[in-house]
Protein backbone atom coordinates (compact mmCIF):
# COMPACT_ATOMS: atom_id res chain seq x y z
CA UNK A 1 0.00 0.00 0.00
CA UNK A 2 1.15 3.50 -0.87
CA UNK A 3 -0.45 6.85 0.08
CA UNK A 4 1.27 10.32 -1.73
CA UNK A 5 3.21 8.05 -4.45
CA UNK A 6 2.83 11.23 -6.43
CA UNK A 7 1.28 14.46 -5.56
CA UNK A 8 -1.87 14.09 -7.24
CA UNK A 9 -2.55 10.94 -5.30
CA UNK A 10 -3.60 13.70 -2.50
CA UNK A 11 -5.82 16.75 -3.36
CA UNK A 12 -7.46 18.64 -0.37
CA UNK A 13 -9.80 21.70 -1.16
CA UNK A 14 -10.88 24.15 1.47
CA UNK A 15 -14.75 24.61 2.15
CA UNK A 16 -14.85 28.08 2.83
CA UNK A 17 -16.92 29.43 5.70
CA UNK A 18 -17.57 32.97 4.83
CA UNK A 19 -19.24 34.56 1.32
CA UNK A 20 -16.92 36.47 -0.28
CA UNK A 21 -18.04 39.93 -0.84
CA UNK A 22 -17.61 42.32 -4.27
CA UNK A 23 -15.69 45.16 -1.86
CA UNK A 24 -13.82 44.99 1.39
CA UNK A 25 -10.39 46.51 2.91
CA UNK A 26 -9.25 42.73 2.49
CA UNK A 27 -8.57 40.95 -1.25
CA UNK A 28 -9.23 36.96 -1.15
CA UNK A 29 -7.56 34.67 -3.02
CA UNK A 30 -7.85 31.36 -4.23
CA UNK A 31 -4.07 29.55 -4.08
CA UNK A 32 -3.19 26.09 -5.57
CA UNK A 33 0.07 24.51 -4.31
CA UNK A 34 2.01 21.78 -5.00
CA UNK A 35 5.16 20.37 -2.95
CA UNK A 36 4.97 23.55 -0.67
CA UNK A 37 4.21 24.65 2.89
CA UNK A 38 1.83 26.60 3.44
CA UNK A 39 3.84 29.63 5.17
CA UNK A 40 6.00 29.34 1.21
CA UNK A 41 2.70 30.20 -0.42
CA UNK A 42 2.37 33.24 1.91
CA UNK A 43 5.47 34.30 1.42
CA UNK A 44 4.96 34.11 -2.82
CA UNK A 45 1.93 36.17 -1.96
CA UNK A 46 3.84 38.75 0.26
CA UNK A 47 6.39 39.33 -2.50
CA UNK A 48 3.97 40.06 -5.08
CA UNK A 49 1.74 42.10 -3.12
CA UNK A 50 5.02 43.95 -1.60
CA UNK A 51 3.14 43.65 1.76
CA UNK A 52 4.76 42.05 5.21
CA UNK A 53 3.04 38.89 6.56
CA UNK A 54 1.02 40.86 9.49
CA UNK A 55 -1.23 42.01 6.42
CA UNK A 56 -2.24 38.03 5.37
CA UNK A 57 -4.63 35.44 7.02
CA UNK A 58 -5.49 32.01 6.11
CA UNK A 59 -8.03 29.72 7.51
CA UNK A 60 -5.40 26.73 7.92
CA UNK A 61 -2.29 24.75 7.12
CA UNK A 62 -2.12 22.37 4.42
CA UNK A 63 -0.01 19.58 3.90
CA UNK A 64 3.67 20.09 1.97
CA UNK A 65 3.55 16.41 -0.09
CA UNK A 66 -0.31 16.82 -1.61
CA UNK A 67 -2.09 19.40 -4.32
CA UNK A 68 -3.71 21.34 -2.41
CA UNK A 69 -6.43 24.43 -2.69
CA UNK A 70 -6.85 26.90 0.56
CA UNK A 71 -7.65 30.95 0.46
CA UNK A 72 -5.69 33.42 1.41
CA UNK A 73 -6.64 37.14 2.90
CA UNK A 74 -4.47 40.24 2.11
CA UNK A 75 -4.54 43.87 3.11
CA UNK A 76 -3.81 45.68 -0.18
CA UNK A 77 -5.24 48.27 -1.92
CA UNK A 78 -3.89 47.11 -5.38
CA UNK A 79 -6.03 43.39 -5.76
CA UNK A 80 -4.80 43.18 -8.62
CA UNK A 81 -1.20 42.11 -7.41
CA UNK A 82 -2.10 38.89 -5.88
CA UNK A 83 -2.96 37.32 -9.23
CA UNK A 84 -0.07 35.36 -10.13
CA UNK A 85 0.85 31.72 -11.50
CA UNK A 86 4.33 30.48 -10.77
CA UNK A 87 6.07 27.22 -11.10
CA UNK A 88 4.62 25.21 -7.68
CA UNK A 89 1.73 28.02 -7.11
CA UNK A 90 -0.59 29.51 -8.26
CA UNK A 91 -3.07 32.50 -6.96
CA UNK A 92 -6.56 34.17 -8.16
CA UNK A 93 -8.23 37.19 -6.82
CA UNK A 94 -12.11 36.14 -6.19
CA UNK A 95 -13.69 38.35 -3.46
CA UNK A 96 -13.52 40.23 -0.88
CA UNK A 97 -13.98 40.64 3.32
CA UNK A 98 -13.56 42.85 5.60
CA UNK A 99 -11.62 41.71 8.42
CA UNK A 100 -9.11 39.33 7.49
CA UNK A 101 -9.36 35.36 7.50
CA UNK A 102 -8.27 33.84 10.83
CA UNK A 103 -7.31 30.28 11.99
CA UNK A 104 -10.15 27.78 11.62
CA UNK A 105 -12.38 30.33 9.56
CA UNK A 106 -13.43 27.53 7.08
CA UNK A 107 -16.07 24.88 7.20
CA UNK A 108 -13.69 21.79 6.50
CA UNK A 109 -12.06 20.05 3.63
CA UNK A 110 -13.17 18.06 1.06
CA UNK A 111 -10.03 15.43 0.02
CA UNK A 112 -9.74 13.15 -2.96
CA UNK A 113 -6.93 10.65 -2.33
CA UNK A 114 -5.48 7.71 -4.28
CA UNK A 115 -4.26 4.81 -2.53
CA UNK A 116 -2.34 3.15 -4.37
CA UNK A 117 0.01 -0.86 -4.82
CA UNK A 118 -2.71 -2.51 -3.29
CA UNK A 119 -2.95 -6.08 -3.15
CA UNK A 120 -6.33 -7.90 -3.39
CA UNK A 121 -6.52 -8.68 0.47
CA UNK A 122 -6.16 -4.88 0.90
CA UNK A 123 -9.28 -4.27 -1.84
CA UNK A 124 -11.14 -6.74 0.32
CA UNK A 125 -10.11 -5.22 3.88
CA UNK A 126 -11.08 -1.88 2.60
CA UNK A 127 -14.57 -2.83 0.80
CA UNK A 128 -15.71 -4.90 4.01
CA UNK A 129 -14.93 -1.89 6.28
CA UNK A 130 -16.25 0.74 4.15
CA UNK A 131 -19.93 0.71 5.79
CA UNK A 132 -18.14 0.99 9.36
CA UNK A 133 -16.28 3.86 8.60
CA UNK A 134 -19.34 5.58 6.70
CA UNK A 135 -20.94 5.37 10.64
CA UNK A 136 -17.72 6.91 12.02
CA UNK A 137 -14.17 6.34 13.01
CA UNK A 138 -12.50 7.66 15.99
CA UNK A 139 -11.13 11.51 15.56
CA UNK A 140 -7.64 10.80 16.26
CA UNK A 141 -4.38 13.47 15.70
CA UNK A 142 -2.78 11.57 13.19
CA UNK A 143 1.32 11.46 12.91
CA UNK A 144 0.93 14.88 11.03
CA UNK A 145 0.57 16.46 14.39
CA UNK A 146 3.65 14.86 16.07
CA UNK A 147 6.66 16.05 13.59
CA UNK A 148 8.78 16.85 17.36
CA UNK A 149 8.88 13.04 17.68
CA UNK A 150 10.38 13.05 14.46
CA UNK A 151 14.69 11.88 15.59
CA UNK A 152 13.92 11.38 18.54
CA UNK A 153 12.43 10.14 21.73
CA UNK A 154 9.70 11.54 23.92
CA UNK A 155 7.89 14.75 24.13
CA UNK A 156 9.72 18.44 24.53
CA UNK A 157 6.61 19.66 26.04
CA UNK A 158 6.41 16.41 28.68
CA UNK A 159 10.24 17.42 30.05
CA UNK A 160 9.42 20.84 30.38
CA UNK A 161 6.08 20.46 32.30
CA UNK A 162 8.28 18.08 34.20
CA UNK A 163 11.21 20.63 34.45
CA UNK A 164 13.70 19.13 32.26
CA UNK A 165 14.66 21.95 30.42
CA UNK A 166 18.17 20.42 29.59
CA UNK A 167 16.58 17.33 28.22
CA UNK A 168 14.08 19.04 25.91
CA UNK A 169 16.64 21.96 24.83
CA UNK A 170 19.26 18.74 23.54
CA UNK A 171 15.71 17.27 21.87
CA UNK A 172 14.78 20.60 20.41
CA UNK A 173 19.19 21.23 18.58
CA UNK A 174 20.37 17.53 18.02
CA UNK A 175 17.57 15.51 16.59
CA UNK A 176 18.01 14.94 12.95
CA UNK A 177 15.81 13.35 10.36
CA UNK A 178 16.06 12.36 6.93
CA UNK A 179 14.70 15.09 5.10
CA UNK A 180 17.24 17.29 6.61
CA UNK A 181 20.27 19.21 4.55
CA UNK A 182 23.68 17.24 5.29
CA UNK A 183 25.32 20.61 6.62
CA UNK A 184 22.46 20.78 9.00
CA UNK A 185 22.74 17.39 10.29
CA UNK A 186 26.43 17.36 10.89
CA UNK A 187 26.24 20.81 13.10
CA UNK A 188 23.63 18.82 15.33
CA UNK A 189 25.67 15.51 15.31
CA UNK A 190 28.21 17.69 16.87
CA UNK A 191 26.21 19.81 19.16
CA UNK A 192 25.52 16.26 20.58
CA UNK A 193 28.74 14.24 20.51
CA UNK A 194 29.86 17.78 22.32
CA UNK A 195 27.18 18.58 24.40
CA UNK A 196 27.98 21.36 27.23
CA UNK A 197 31.18 22.42 25.13
CA UNK A 198 29.36 25.24 24.13
CA UNK A 199 32.56 27.44 23.14
CA UNK A 200 33.12 24.42 20.62
CA UNK A 201 29.72 23.76 19.38
CA UNK A 202 29.43 27.76 18.38
CA UNK A 203 32.50 27.42 16.27
CA UNK A 204 31.08 24.63 14.71
CA UNK A 205 27.91 26.61 13.87
CA UNK A 206 29.62 29.93 12.31
CA UNK A 207 31.30 27.26 9.85
CA UNK A 208 28.44 26.24 9.08
CA UNK A 209 26.90 29.60 8.42
CA UNK A 210 23.72 28.72 10.79
CA UNK A 211 23.89 31.56 13.43
CA UNK A 212 20.62 32.51 12.95
CA UNK A 213 18.88 29.37 12.84
CA UNK A 214 16.92 27.71 15.89
CA UNK A 215 20.44 26.06 16.67
CA UNK A 216 22.40 28.54 16.29
CA UNK A 217 20.62 31.01 18.66
CA UNK A 218 20.13 28.75 20.97
CA UNK A 219 23.87 27.53 21.40
CA UNK A 220 24.70 31.19 21.39
CA UNK A 221 23.06 31.78 24.40
CA UNK A 222 24.09 28.36 26.26
CA UNK A 223 27.85 29.56 25.40
CA UNK A 224 26.77 33.04 27.07
CA UNK A 225 25.04 30.87 29.96
CA UNK A 226 26.21 27.25 30.37
CA UNK A 227 23.48 26.19 32.66
CA UNK A 228 20.23 28.40 31.87
CA UNK A 229 18.64 25.58 29.92
CA UNK A 230 15.64 27.59 30.65
CA UNK A 231 16.28 30.63 28.78
CA UNK A 232 17.86 28.29 26.05
CA UNK A 233 14.52 26.84 25.63
CA UNK A 234 12.64 30.37 25.61
CA UNK A 235 15.01 31.18 22.71
CA UNK A 236 12.76 28.95 20.47
CA UNK A 237 10.18 30.66 17.79
CA UNK A 238 6.96 31.07 20.20
CA UNK A 239 5.06 29.55 17.60
CA UNK A 240 7.37 25.96 17.78
CA UNK A 241 6.96 25.88 21.39
CA UNK A 242 3.26 26.11 21.62
CA UNK A 243 3.44 22.94 18.56
CA UNK A 244 5.50 21.33 21.25
CA UNK A 245 2.75 21.18 23.87
CA UNK A 246 -0.16 21.13 21.26
CA UNK A 247 1.66 18.04 20.53
CA UNK A 248 1.66 16.29 23.74
CA UNK A 249 -1.91 17.55 24.62
CA UNK A 250 -2.97 15.78 21.37
CA UNK A 251 -0.96 12.73 22.69
CA UNK A 252 -3.19 12.58 25.33
CA UNK A 253 -6.36 12.71 23.77
CA UNK A 254 -5.69 10.14 21.69
CA UNK A 255 -4.14 7.58 24.55
CA UNK A 256 -8.21 8.67 26.05
CA UNK A 257 -9.87 7.64 22.96
CA UNK A 258 -7.88 4.42 22.50
CA UNK A 259 -9.72 3.70 26.05
CA UNK A 260 -12.46 4.65 25.15
CA UNK A 261 -12.64 2.47 21.65
CA UNK A 262 -11.68 -0.52 23.93
CA UNK A 263 -14.45 0.08 26.63
CA UNK A 264 -17.49 0.68 23.65
CA UNK A 265 -16.42 -2.12 20.94
CA UNK A 266 -16.19 -5.79 20.82
CA UNK A 267 -13.65 -6.13 18.48
CA UNK A 268 -10.69 -3.45 17.80
CA UNK A 269 -7.92 -3.53 15.42
CA UNK A 270 -4.38 -1.03 15.86
CA UNK A 271 -2.44 0.48 13.13
CA UNK A 272 1.17 1.95 13.84
CA UNK A 273 1.78 5.94 13.83
CA UNK A 274 3.90 8.68 14.65
CA UNK A 275 3.19 8.23 18.54
CA UNK A 276 2.22 4.37 18.78
CA UNK A 277 -0.20 3.04 17.87
CA UNK A 278 -3.97 3.66 17.53
CA UNK A 279 -7.07 1.36 18.05
CA UNK A 280 -10.05 1.04 15.84
CA UNK A 281 -13.02 -0.59 16.35
CA UNK A 282 -14.32 -3.41 13.75
CA UNK A 283 -18.59 -2.28 15.76
CA UNK A 284 -18.82 1.07 17.59
CA UNK A 285 -21.50 1.87 20.17
CA UNK A 286 -20.05 4.93 21.38
CA UNK A 287 -22.46 7.43 22.77
CA UNK A 288 -19.86 9.79 23.85
CA UNK A 289 -20.02 13.20 21.55
CA UNK A 290 -17.27 15.00 23.01
CA UNK A 291 -13.97 14.34 25.26
CA UNK A 292 -11.86 16.74 26.99
CA UNK A 293 -8.84 17.64 25.84
CA UNK A 294 -6.77 17.77 29.34
CA UNK A 295 -6.11 20.65 30.88
CA UNK A 296 -6.03 22.08 34.25
CA UNK A 297 -9.39 23.97 34.32
CA UNK A 298 -11.24 21.06 32.20
CA UNK A 299 -14.83 20.17 32.74
CA UNK A 300 -15.80 17.00 32.52
CA UNK A 301 -19.72 16.80 31.12
CA UNK A 302 -21.57 18.67 33.54
CA UNK A 303 -24.66 17.81 34.22
CA UNK A 304 -24.07 14.05 33.61
CA UNK A 305 -22.27 12.74 36.47
CA UNK A 306 -21.96 9.21 35.41
CA UNK A 307 -19.87 10.04 32.11
CA UNK A 308 -17.94 12.66 33.62
CA UNK A 309 -16.85 10.29 35.88
CA UNK A 310 -16.14 7.84 33.21
CA UNK A 311 -14.43 10.52 31.92
CA UNK A 312 -12.33 11.55 34.73
CA UNK A 313 -11.05 8.01 35.33
CA UNK A 314 -9.71 7.54 31.59
CA UNK A 315 -7.47 10.47 31.76
CA UNK A 316 -6.06 9.33 35.17
CA UNK A 317 -5.76 6.19 34.41
CA UNK A 318 -3.64 8.11 30.79
CA UNK A 319 -2.00 10.50 33.33
CA UNK A 320 -0.62 7.56 35.49
CA UNK A 321 0.41 6.23 32.63
CA UNK A 322 2.42 8.85 32.18
CA UNK A 323 3.65 9.51 35.19
CA UNK A 324 2.09 12.66 35.21
CA UNK A 325 -0.80 14.67 37.22
CA UNK A 326 -3.22 17.65 36.51
CA UNK A 327 -1.36 19.97 38.40
CA UNK A 328 2.21 19.38 35.75
CA UNK A 329 -0.18 21.33 33.70
CA UNK A 330 -0.18 24.53 35.26
CA UNK A 331 3.35 26.15 33.64
CA UNK A 332 4.44 29.61 32.92
CA UNK A 333 5.58 28.33 29.68
CA UNK A 334 2.00 27.30 28.06
CA UNK A 335 -1.44 28.42 28.98
CA UNK A 336 -3.70 24.86 28.16
CA UNK A 337 -6.79 25.94 27.28
CA UNK A 338 -10.10 23.61 28.65
CA UNK A 339 -12.09 22.64 25.39
CA UNK A 340 -13.78 19.76 23.92
CA UNK A 341 -12.73 17.50 20.73
CA UNK A 342 -15.79 15.95 19.03
CA UNK A 343 -15.00 12.08 19.40
CA UNK A 344 -16.43 10.87 16.29
CA UNK A 345 -14.99 11.43 12.74
CA UNK A 346 -17.88 10.88 9.74
CA UNK A 347 -16.64 11.35 6.66
CA UNK A 348 -19.46 13.14 4.51
CA UNK A 349 -20.40 11.44 1.28
CA UNK A 350 -17.57 8.47 0.96
CA UNK A 351 -17.04 6.56 -2.05
CA UNK A 352 -14.49 4.21 -2.66
CA UNK A 353 -13.37 3.22 -6.68
CA UNK A 354 -10.92 0.48 -7.02
CA UNK A 355 -9.11 0.32 -10.51
CA UNK A 356 -6.26 -1.14 -12.24
CA UNK A 357 -3.17 1.01 -10.58
CA UNK A 358 -1.36 2.30 -13.75
CA UNK A 359 1.57 3.25 -11.79
CA UNK A 360 2.17 -0.29 -10.02
CA UNK A 361 2.07 -3.83 -12.21
CA UNK A 362 -0.36 -5.92 -11.46
CA UNK A 363 -1.48 -4.18 -8.47
CA UNK A 364 -4.97 -2.37 -7.55
CA UNK A 365 -5.74 1.30 -6.64
CA UNK A 366 -8.25 3.33 -4.56
CA UNK A 367 -9.74 6.27 -4.92
CA UNK A 368 -11.25 7.92 -1.95
CA UNK A 369 -13.44 11.29 -2.12
CA UNK A 370 -14.94 12.52 1.30
CA UNK A 371 -15.52 15.61 2.61
CA UNK A 372 -14.27 16.07 6.77
CA UNK A 373 -14.99 18.63 9.47
CA UNK A 374 -12.16 21.09 9.96
CA UNK A 375 -9.32 19.83 12.82
CA UNK A 376 -9.31 16.25 11.27
CA UNK A 377 -7.37 13.82 9.44
CA UNK A 378 -7.86 12.43 6.31
CA UNK A 379 -5.27 9.59 6.78
CA UNK A 380 -7.35 8.59 9.96
CA UNK A 381 -10.02 7.64 7.09
CA UNK A 382 -7.22 5.45 4.89
CA UNK A 383 -6.28 3.88 8.49
CA UNK A 384 -9.63 2.86 9.45
CA UNK A 385 -10.14 1.61 5.85
CA UNK A 386 -7.34 -0.91 5.36
CA UNK A 387 -6.11 -1.43 8.63
CA UNK A 388 -2.52 0.00 7.79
Amino acid sequence: MKLRQIPDDFIVEEVPLHEWKKTGEHAVYKVSKVGMTTFAAEKALAKHCNVTFNKIGFAGMKDTHARTTQYFSVETNKPECGNFAEQHVTSQLIGYLDEPLKTGELKGNAFVITVRELKQKDVETAQKNLSTVQKGVPNYFDSQRFGSLKGTTGFIAKDILQGRYEEAVKKMITATTRHQKGKRKAVKKFIKENWQNWNACMQEVKKAEMEKTAEGTIVRHLAERPTDYQGAFRKSYSSIRQLFFSAYQSYLWNESIKRLVRQTSNSVFSVEYEAGKLVFPRQWNCETNTFPMVAPDMKLEEGRRKKGEEQKKIITEVLKQEGMQLTDFFTTEHVYVAREREVKLVPENLTLEITDDELNKYKKKAILKFTLQKGSYATIITKALFGQ
